[in-house]
């Protein structure tokens, strides 16, 4: 009998229905055999007692008995074919699945908060936060080896509220899905991506569709505060410019390339199109830098040409009105990472268009200003830390009084993989008689009963003052 069982149980490992199938063929070779076998000796003992008894010569026994052991051969032959053949639709189904991958993942930070100096009108707010760590997140990503160099995927990700279960744009802060005008109708409910994505291990990675460029990479990726919501790099680079889910760190319509890393270095570039009829250059942004990384070093620079529009019409803008230069590195050595950066933001547009800061809300600033800042983490233990961070930014517009410097510091403890716990304390500073709006906790909506938009920013945490807080809470991640 050929019952080989050992290609069939590598093809099935993945999968509990093909096991079971490898159990039923399993189960039939055996009974299989065991009846052949047991019909052949029959035969062979009816012969014998012909033989004895002079019914048949030795002659025709033999034959008889060469026969039979011929046919015994042929369907064992048969039977082992379609073994082999049931193996094989296992192994090309088992194959399929194995490249064929589905994830879903996510993360969540929420606890409380409290701060000073919040809105327009300078009040004292606390209560419940909602991702005063990184943005909450839920997503679903799809993709299949294409070969062993090349793999396609589809990611699918949406920010979402702890608070009040909203889900779409801007919702963990203002605790509804916003679409950053008066009304919420037609607001994106996968915001922070929905793209698809070449991976090639030779020719690196192409990204299509709506998703983070290499600016939001290195955001985050160079600030020892992780680029925090509740006092990090974020809300600084939304109140200088080079923070922007519209254009300057996430884009629609975006064709991103990351290149293979040679020798420690790789390049990041990308083109945001506006996709105007009749001008190419209409709302149409451009991106280019890269990262190196050699040892415990690294560094990454970014350059972005952006054509703000607003909100209600995001490609209008003809010439580019944000430009920035980002340049930021890192050095670890045992348990401390230390980080320095600086960052230039400027509005080359004809007549400088809004190229004061905002009144009201921070977002809508295409300006000039230079921005530097540092950073360190330190690890007590593996499953403790301490973060610092310093902030500073430098107006460069006429109002010339809208400097911010900010400092921020915490603790994250963080007994498993997949849970942090920390206590946040921030403080930022202004010039007196300050005109462009700051806020040290990013896109947040205070519980003031008054909605946070462009058209009604006395309900955002945003002012011209000081401010002052500490966050405590915990970030899930799955």
């Amino acid at each position: 009998m050929y019952c080989s069982l050992i290609n069939v149980y590598s093809g099935m490992k993945n999968s509990i229905k093909l096991k079971k199938s490898a159990a039923v063929i399993v189960g039939t070779c055996i009974a299989l055999s065991a009846m052949n076998v047991q019909a052949s000796e029959d035969v062979k003992v009816l012969l014998e007692i012909l033989l004895e008894k002079g019914v048949i010569t030795q002659e025709e026994f033999d034959k008889k008995l060469k026969k039979v052991a011929e046919a015994q051969e042929i369907k064992e032959f048969n039977q082992a074919q379609d073994i082999r053949k049931a193996n094989q639709a296992i192994e090309q189904r088992a194959e399929r699945e194995r490249k064929i991958k589905t994830e879903f993942y996510g993360q969540a930070s929420l606890g409380f908060y409290q701060a000073s100096n919040m809105t327009s009108e300078f009040k004292d707010a606390s209560g419940m936060s909602d991702q005063p760590k990184a943005n909450n997140r839920i997503g679903f990503k799809a993709s299949r080896e294409l070969d062993a160099d090349n793999t396609a995927m589809v990611t699918l990700e949406s920010n979402f509220s702890t608070r009040t279960g909203a889900i779409g744009r801007d919702s963990a802060g203002y605790g509804n899905a916003n679409n950053g005008g008066s009304s919420n109708i037609g607001a994106s409910l996968f915001d922070r991506e929905a793209n698809v994505r070449w991976i090639s291990k030779e020719y690196g990675t192409f990204i299509l569709g709506r998703g983070p460029n290499l600016q939001n990479d290195l955001s985050g990726a160079f600030d020892a505060r992780q680029n925090w919501n509740f006092g990090g790099l974020k809300p600084i680079g939304r109140y200088a410019g080079f923070h922007s889910a519209s254009g300057v760190n996430r884009a629609d319509k975006l064709f991103r390339y990351i290149s293979p890393k040679w020798n420690g270095l790789n390049i990041d570039t990308g083109v945001s199109f506006g996709g105007v009829a009749d001008n190419d250059e209409k709302g149409t942004n451009y991106y280019f830098g890269g990262r190196y990384k050699n040892g415990n070093f690294e560094v990454g620079y970014n350059h972005a040409e952006v054509r703000l529009g607003s909100a209600s019409a995001p490609t209008s803008q003809q010439t580019v009105n944000n430009r920035v230069d980002f340049l930021a590195a890192k050095y670890t050595l045992n348990d401390l990472t230390v980080n320095l950066g600086y960052v230039m933001t400027r509005n080359p547009s004809p007549g400088g268009v809004n190229v004061n800061f905002d009144q009201s809300v921070t977002g809508r600033n295409r300006v000039n200003a230079n921005t530097w800042f540092t950073g360190a983490v330190y690890k007590f233990t593996p499953t403790l830390s301490w973060n610092m961070g310093y902030y500073s930014v430098t107006d460069l517009t006429p109002q010339k009084n809208n400097d911010v410097q900010m400092f921020a510091t915490g603790l994250t403890y963080s007994p498993y993989k997949e849970w942090d716990f920390f206590i946040d304390y921030v403080k930022s500073r202004r010039k007196t008689g300050a005109l462009g709006a700051f806020t040290i906790y990013d896109k947040w909506a205070p519980d003031t009963g008054i909605t946070c938009s462009a058209s009604s920013p006395s309900g955002c945490s945003e002012s011209t003052k000081g401010q002052a807080g500490v966050s405590i809470g915990a970030q899930y991640k799955f």
